[in-house]
């Protein structure tokens, strides 16, 4: 089930964005700098939604202020779509599927370890489990609605493939060296054989996850790696020459492709499995899954630009006003020219 990242940027920040009162109260900062219509955006909502999200990103370091005004600027242009997307889902009459509710509630609840786990986090937000569920539906119903008007684009061909590549081959590096992400487990001295086939066992059962796209590598990476630095790279190997890890890791990638995963093998540090995203030998075959993704992304920031442009549209419809400069985004959607 795809989501438009326009309406859905982190989930639980935008979905309870509408039961934020309490931080605006806190704040002091109640007063509307936004109206869609007769519906008020307070200045306390856009700062919380916007300080939530940078410290998510962040980590404990610190936001630097024009970060920190194009996080404000996001979280503005994301309100004041939902609003505009809501007046026109009631004028079309859009309904959702109650199984489609049920459904993306169950995967949402999924990505917690447990109910309980949920539920506090939930309760965190100030929200009901009806004022989730009724935040899951007006969700589905942006991302019909968007869908209808701006269809997610197709998926590359290979002569789109080709055109790229034709196009931009010399601009290629071309050298020994290459890139990937790495998951290792440290192995002691003086561990058994069946301690090894362990360790190549589980490695094994983490490689499978990713090929049946069940899991990321990266995420993998963070969560099994035994190398401290993982939990931050997701195991990320950024170019180098592969004889520089040894004569076992030469070993094991020497046949592998872009995309693939090696088997595991024992190192002088422990046992690995590598997964291949860069080889700059110069053909088309290494620099596939880089074409891909960069063709993929144009596409997205092509949709994003069309979805900006049917809100705009919208925004002639209903009327909105941005009251305070300071919350104005300089591409403000609806905004009047």
């Amino acid at each position: 089930m795809r989501l438009s990242s326009f309406v859905r940027q982190t989930f639980f920040l935008v979905l309870f964005a509408s039961v934020l009162s309490s931080a605006q109260l806190m704040s002091g900062k109640n007063l509307d700098v936004i109206r869609v219509e007769k519906t008020g955006i307070s200045q306390g909502k856009i700062d919380s939604l916007a300080k939530m999200l940078g410290e998510q990103q962040a980590q404990g370091r610190q936001i630097p202020p024009e970060a920190m005004k194009q996080l404000r600027w996001a979280v503005i242009d994301n309100l004041v779509g939902q609003e505009l997307l809501k007046f026109e889902i009631k004028k079309q009459g859009i309904k959702v599927p109650a199984s489609k509710v049920d459904s993306l509630i169950k995967l949402f609840k999924s990505q917690f370890p447990s109910e309980d786990v949920f539920q506090k986090e939930l309760k965190k937000t100030g929200a009901t489990v009806a004022q989730f569920k009724e935040k899951i539906e007006q969700q589905l119903q942006s991302e019909m609605i968007l869908e209808k008007k701006v269809p997610y684009p197709k998926d590359p061909t290979e002569k789109e493939r080709q055109a790229y590549w034709e196009l931009n081959k010399k601009k290629v590096p071309v050298n020994d060296t290459i890139s990937g992400a790495q998951i290792i487990l440290y192995t002691k001295k003086g561990e058994s054989a069946q301690q090894l086939a362990d360790k190549k066992e589980l490695l094994k059962g983490l490689a499978a996850q990713v090929r049946m796209q069940k899991a990321t590598f990266a995420n993998l990476a963070a969560q099994y790696s035994d190398d401290t630095n993982a939990r931050k790279t997701g195991g990320v190997m950024s170019r180098f020459v592969a004889k520089s890890q040894g004569a076992a890791f030469v070993k094991a990638v020497a046949k592998m492709k872009v995309g693939d995963i090696s088997d595991a093998f024992v190192t002088n540090e422990g046992v690995a499995i590598f997964m291949l995203t860069e080889k700059n030998d110069g053909n088309f075959d290494s620099y596939k899954h880089q074409i891909d993704y960069i063709l993929r992304a144009t596409a997205e920031q092509e949709r994003q630009l069309s979805i900006k442009a049917y809100l705009d549209s919208l925004g002639k419809i209903y009327k909105v006003q941005y009251l305070n400069k300071d919350y104005t985004p300089p591409e403000a959607i609806g905004a009047t020219k």
